[in-house]
């Protein structure tokens, strides 16, 4: 564990390293402050040494706070990626040990979260905020029982809220041939027709690259995952093994892509080896990589220029996915080729749909009953 002190506005202040951030630098905790940097640097001694001995301790002697450091450190840092570790500090930081971060791990109890929760809905933090703290938590004390800390998890009894999944509006085939038409000539049109042909997310979208595309074969495999962190793209791998998947690709997809590529070419051969420098299938015009926020703003202008409905760019993979599963395609089918994780997740998300093609099975039934009558 490492740390040292500064001094800011006349008071003295310590840090120490927690987690990552998403470029891969570690975090920086601060507390403080002192009035001499003998103090501060006495402080940190201290604290470096609880820190470094949390491991080695009693079980009596963790505290909630120093538990979650010692899983975010021994735990999460050697298996998740830096982006996802800064969001669990961060949220633990915020939102959790200001009320039970004193509390002896020994003595947690699901009351206290119970207690959590309720204080962060009377801050008007959202259910799906506070959902997110216990599964954060959730994780973190699974973690202890596995390290024998706790022999019970806590909050297996705790009661958090219930999320409700967001409804989505997905388009009609009739504002998909009239939003694909608005989108004509656009940057925006690839990432759109991507993700309304093939269901694809809006990183992997924009993290797809060229060597991705099999024209031969007319298929394309999603690899990576775009994000973007203070103004530069990072390709990440997908989350799971079931994002990272090959599609067959739809004929008018294949000709954007053939295209596109095609102007690509004829730009880098204009503007020389900095043009599209990673070889993004969806770039500016330009050749910068396409950021959320640009292609989030260019979709809403287009959406109200052309008076559709204002959706979110992730409504598109539902439309995919519902025009799909309405078109009888086995929702077994169209869970691959979302990349779902397991067809639960299909069948829960689109239990709305499944529901409405109930019909045609009863109508049959139906029919079958009066032949037998």
């Amino acid at each position: 564990m490492r740390g040292s002190v500064a001094k800011k506005k006349n008071r003295w202040y310590i840090y120490f390293y927690v987690g990552k951030e998403a470029n891969g630098k570690w975090k920086k905790k601060w507390e403080g402050s002192w009035e001499t940097k003998r103090e501060a640097e006495r402080a940190l001694r201290t604290r470096l040494t609880e820190l470094e001995t949390a491991a080695e301790q009693p079980v009596s002697q963790y505290t909630v706070e120093t538990f979650l450091y010692y899983w975010l450190e021994n735990y999460c840092v050697p298996r998740l990626k830096p982006n996802t570790i800064k969001g669990y500090t961060t949220n633990i930081e915020k939102h959790t040990l200001p009320t039970i971060g004193a509390i002896p791990l020994e003595k947690l109890e699901p009351k206290d979260l119970q207690n959590l929760y309720n204080i962060l809905r009377s801050k008007n933090l959202s259910d799906t905020s506070i959902r997110y703290v216990h599964n954060n938590l959730h994780k973190a004390l699974d973690f202890a029982v596995k390290m024998q800390f706790i022999s019970k998890n806590p909050a297996d009894y705790a009661v958090p809220p219930v999320i409700k999944h967001k409804e989505f509006q997905p388009l009609t085939p009739n504002e998909v041939a009239q939003l694909l038409k608005a989108c004509a000539q656009k940057e925006v049109f690839l990432p759109v027709i991507l993700a309304i042909t093939l269901g694809l997310r809006r990183g992997e979208a924009l993290g797809l690259q060229w060597k991705d595309v099999d024209f031969q074969t007319e298929t394309l495999t999603i690899r990576n995952s775009a994000r973007f962190d203070k103004g530069e793209i990072y390709l990440e791998t997908p989350k799971t093994k079931k994002s990272r998947r090959t599609l067959m690709i739809p004929q008018a997809t294949l000709e954007a892509l053939q295209f596109e590529k095609n102007r690509q070419q004829l730009m880098k051969q204009e503007l020389g080896p900095n043009f599209n420098t990673l070889d993004l299938v969806c770039c500016r015009f330009d050749g910068r990589p396409f950021s959320t926020n640009a292609l989030q703003h260019q979709f809403q202008t287009i959406l109200i220029d052309s008076g559709l409905p204002m959706i979110r760019f992730h409504d598109l993979r539902h439309t995919n996915a519902t025009l799909m599963l309405r078109s009888a395609v086995p929702a077994k089918i169209v869970s691959s080729m979302l990349g779902h994780s397991n067809i639960s997740v299909t069948l829960d998300t689109y239990s709305h749909v499944i529901t409405e093609m109930q019909a045609p099975a009863i109508a049959a039934m139906n029919s079958i009953l009066q032949v037998a009558g």
